[in-house]
């Protein structure tokens, strides 16, 4: 098991010298960014991820999801972002050669201190990477805003779907609430690094906000460019039977 230490790093938010957690996780690098809350379904099919997956689950530990942002030219090995999202592993479906299916959900940002290669996987030194103290009420308005943004949002992109969704509550926490709202937007992995590595709650939820409204209003007038299309149709086909038939 890779060593747990805690150093004496400073801190680089204002809190205490020494307050800051440092410890060793496995790496995950993948072309997708993990955000707190979220769910993620994964298939693990590569002997080195195989391991890391299993000494998890025994060791009960969370791994670390980082988003690949390149390929070193000298060593072939992948390059990460410096701020990833921890991935605890909630279900695990085994199939055949030992490859699975899990699924895990994210749980706190961090940082990279230190990356090293001792194992068949990455691990690395990290601390956490948390939001600077905020006002929730002051985000009183900012939040019910989004609430309302991505509901909308959700109802109109399942709608095109053809599906419907029945009630359901949003969570009223501020960090929670943009998160859920980071997760679900149909935005590139560059907007989804920006977004998680914000550490103002209302700076996140002011640009969570800003997505949302282009979303909705996209949406919104493509379902309105569907209905005129529909009715469009509608009249040529009355118009095409009409003119066959017979006047007597």
């Amino acid at each position: 098991m890779a060593s747990t230490s805690e150093p004496d790093f400073p801190a680089d938010d204002g809190s205490p010298k020494g307050a800051s957690r440092v410890t060793e996780i496995p790496l995950f690098p993948l072309e997708l960014v993990l955000f707190p809350y979220m769910i993620l379904p994964l298939h693990i099919f590569e002997e080195r991820y195989k391991e890391m997956v299993n000494r998890c689950v025994e060791e009960d530990i969370p791994f670390g999801i980082v988003l690949v942002t390149g390929v070193d030219a000298a060593t072939g090995g992948v390059e990460t972002g410096s701020i990833g999202c921890t991935a605890r592993i909630q279900r695990v479906e085994p199939l055949k050669d030992g490859r699975m299916n899990i699924e895990v959900e994210g749980k706190d940002r961090f940082r990279i201190l230190d990356t090293h290669e001792q194992r068949s996987y990455r691990t690395a030194l990290i601390e956490p990477f948390e939001d600077v103290a905020g006002d929730d009420q002051e985000m009183r308005p900012l939040v019910e805003e989004v609430q309302r943004l991505l509901k909308d949002f959700l109802m109109r992109s399942l709608a095109a779907m053809g599906q419907e969704i029945g009630d359901f509550d949003l969570p009223d926490d501020p960090r929670h609430l943009s998160y859920i709202a980071a997760g679900v937007l149909p935005v590139g992995n560059e907007d989804k690094m920006t977004l998680l590595t914000v550490r103002e709650t209302a700076q996140r939820l002011t640009v969570v906000r800003e997505f949302l409204l282009q979303e909705v209003t996209r949406l919104r007038r493509a379902a309105e460019t569907r209905e005129q299309n529909e009715t469009v149709w509608k009249r040529l086909e009355s118009d095409v039977y009409d003119a066959y038939v017979c006047p007597n």
